[in-house]
């Protein structure tokens, strides 16, 4: 019996003692990273609904909810060899509980490492709809 109750111990002791996830290296925003903007949506959590706008400009706006929890934050984006890189102004950083610590390119999605440091869900180019105009 006490063998189990030891390992277990251990176990949550080497979660509350990870490493922070490595953050993607912050670098300028240039202007070939614009290729990198538009509208994502988060896919691969269940039951978890996200969205990210990577702007032209460098700014970007998130969302996240899960259950009762509701997460938003803006701030600034850049790529760096194969990442993206986000920081959330400092208004949003305190109640950030879930946020992105970096997003890994794999082809034309976003693969996402989590602020604990797990890999899960991607996010996903939303797809362009055809507009018609009405004149």
């Amino acid at each position: 019996m006490l063998v189990p109750l030891l390992l277990s111990a251990c176990c949550l002791s080497a979660t509350l003692h990870a490493e922070k996830p490595k953050a993607c290296p912050e670098a300028s925003f240039k202007q070939a990273d614009q290729a990198w903007a538009g509208h994502y949506y988060l896919e691969g959590v269940m039951e978890v609904g996200s969205e990210l706008l990577l702007e032209k400009n460098g700014k970007f706006k998130w969302y996240l909810a899960v259950g009762a929890l509701d997460q938003y934050a803006e701030g600034t984006w850049w790529k760096n060899e194969n990442c993206i890189g986000l920081k959330a102004a400092p208004k949003f950083l305190r109640n950030l509980q879930i946020f992105p610590a970096q997003l890994s390119i794999s082809d034309k999605n976003l693969d996402v490492i989590w602020m604990d440091g797990r890999q899960q869900g991607r996010y996903v180019l939303a797809q362009r709809e055809s507009s018609t105009e009405t004149e």
